[in-house]
Formats: structure tokens, sequence, C-alpha cells
């Protein structure tokens, strides 16, 4: 799939229905809420994974955020295209599923995330049922929409009515920043996301007119090495060794990972990690503590950790909440609040 820039989506708009593919708008991590609140919209932050709705009035698309096409995977979801109506349109959201509690929940996801076998989904479809979160419109009926300001863009989504039995618009407060950031609290939500009213869309750009507040510190990983259960149970997972890029492309340690992993991840993450066996050694650019047993793998697989403290770069209080096929290991570096 193709990769473009803002000028070549601009000129390709007067040539066809959709634009060609491109990479989603990301926001870049803050530390607390930003000031005048007026002058943005705050959103709850959806544990789930980014998708790109494509339709083109006949077939629905969902991309991921590296531009992977997983529509066969959430056949629950494919009805919003109908619900689109006849103009092609580009929409920008959330797939996620919840826990037993009804709060979105990035593990309960996993269990539809790497499935593909027809027969599975179809199952899984009752099992663990997925929902779609909107919340922006890029493109519809040959007009690209990017340029627009947030609050356009957001006017002209909520009057296309998306409220179905799998999808909504995700709910949106200009001004209420305190209000929302304490009502995600209470209902233990990962965070808010801010977005500044007047901003534009820009694809594949990290910008500060997005902003993300979280509550409970989540980051992705890749796995560098795992230590078996016990030091010896080359079956069971004890814990997985972590670590980011940094702007020189060196994968520097961010410490192990020794809890939050069921029967399935232990099966899973035992057979993925034993076929990537590093014989040369650790992937790491810096000294890794010694730990008994340490096995190092080539560092492929990115893992999504939720935390509560990170000294020196290291992760303490860890949990493993599962593993992401959004993200190429060497995109992963660490997000700094600003």
């Amino acid at each position: 799939m193709m990769v473009i820039t803002m000028n070549v989506l601009r000129d390709a708009i007067s040539k066809q229905a959709l634009p060609p593919v491109f990479a989603p708008m990301l926001a870049t991590l803050a530390s607390g809420l930003p000031a005048p609140e007026r002058e943005w919209a705050f959103e709850y932050k959806w544990d789930g994974i980014r998708a790109l709705v494509r339709w083109d009035g006949r077939a629905v698309q969902f991309l991921t955020r590296n531009l992977n096409d997983v529509t066969r995977r959430y056949p629950e979801l494919h009805g919003i295209g109908k619900a689109l109506g006849r103009r092609a349109a580009i929409l920008d959201a959330e797939i996620i599923a919840l826990d037993e509690e009804e709060r979105p929940s990035f593990a309960a996801l996993q269990k539809r995330m790497h499935v593909g076998d027809a027969r599975a989904i179809a199952r899984l479809v009752g099992e663990v049922p997925v929902s779609l979160v909107v919340f922006d419109l890029l493109h519809q009926g040959g007009q690209a929409l990017c340029d627009w300001p947030w609050a356009e863009r957001r006017e002209r989504l909520e009057k296309l009515g998306l409220a179905g039995a799998s999808w909504l618009v995700s709910p949106a407060h200009v001004g209420k920043g305190k209000q929302l950031l304490a009502a995600a609290r209470k209902q233990k939500l990962e965070g808010v996301m801010a977005k500044r009213v007047d901003s534009p869309y820009l694809p594949g750009a990290r910008s500060r007119d997005w902003l993300k507040i979280k509550i409970v510190s989540e980051e992705e990983f890749v796995i560098g090495g795992w230590v078996p259960e016990g030091g010896t149970r080359t079956d069971r997972i004890g814990s997985i060794l972590l670590g980011q890029y940094d702007e020189r492309g060196l994968l520097r340690f961010a410490g192990g990972v020794g809890t939050g992993f069921g029967d399935a991840d232990h099966q899973r993450l035992t057979r993925l990690l034993k076929g990537l066996h590093r014989p040369g050694g650790s992937p790491f650019a810096d000294p890794v503590p010694r730990r008994g047993g340490a096995l190092f793998v080539v560092p492929e697989l990115v893992a999504q950790i939720e935390y509560r403290r990170r000294p020196a770069g290291i992760v303490q209080q860890g949990a493993f909440k599962g593993l992401r096929t959004d993200k190429g290991a060497r995109e992963v570096t660490r997000e700094e609040a600003q």
C-alpha cells in the first residue's frame, strides 16, 4: 500500500472518489490538560486499535495504523458501509472490545486481533463482539476534509447519524476537560484525548494539536528476550525483557514484566519467542541485569504494557496487556510527556 503526502492527497482528490491510502494522524503525550480548555474538545481515550474506515459506496475496508487490512476479521462492523449511504467516505475510528465490567479492554480485544480462520472469526463474533468508535470524518463524496477545522469536521460527522448495533460516534465535549478526566478516573478508563477545535487533520503526523492525557500509563515495547518460569520451564514465561529504540536506532533496555499473562498468552508467546531465538546474544544496546536463564530473541514482537512508574527509563509495576500487530518494532520509541 502507498503512503502519501498531503500534496499528493490533494491532487488525487480531483481524480477519484477516494484518495490513495494514507496513515492516520497521531497524538502527543501530555502531562496534563491543555489550557484554555474552551479551545479544546475532549473525548475518552479508547483502549483498542486504530482503524481507518474506507467506504467507496459498494465495499468497506478497515486499515490499521500501519495500513494492514483487517476487514475480514471484524464482520460485525461491515454494516457501517450501508449506514454511510451512497457517498464514499473515510472515517477515523477505534475498534474496541469490552471486558466483564463493560469497559474497553485491549486484553479482551486480543482474542480477536490475531485470528484469521473464517470459522474461528464467526464463532468469536458471538463470544467477543467488537464495536467501532468513530471520532473523525476525513473524506466524503469526493471532498477532502482534512484541511477543515476539527469543529467543522465534527459537525459534518454528527450529521451522518452513525448509531448502530456495533458502531457509534465518540462523545466529544468542548471546554470540559476536567469533568471528563474525572469521569474517566471514576470509570477506570485509560485517559482522555484533547483536540484543538480549530486544528486540521494531518495524515501520518504526530501533532500537538491532538494530546493524550493518561490516567494509567501504557506504552508499546519491543520484546528482546524472555525468562522461562522458574528459570527452567521453557513452556511457561516467567517474564519478558523489554526495550524501545532511541534516535540512533539502538534498542535501549527498559526492564522486564512478569505479570498479566493468561494461559493463551503463555502458549502463543512461547511459540513465537522460540521461533525468534537469537543465538548471538542480547539485542539490547545496554547491559541487561543478570537474569538467570534469560533467552534472547530477534526483536520483532511489539507488546502493549501497562505500568505505574518508570524511573530512569525502567518499567516498574508493569503488566502485559497483549501483542500489537498494528505497529512495527522499529517504530517503537519512548513517549515523553510534553
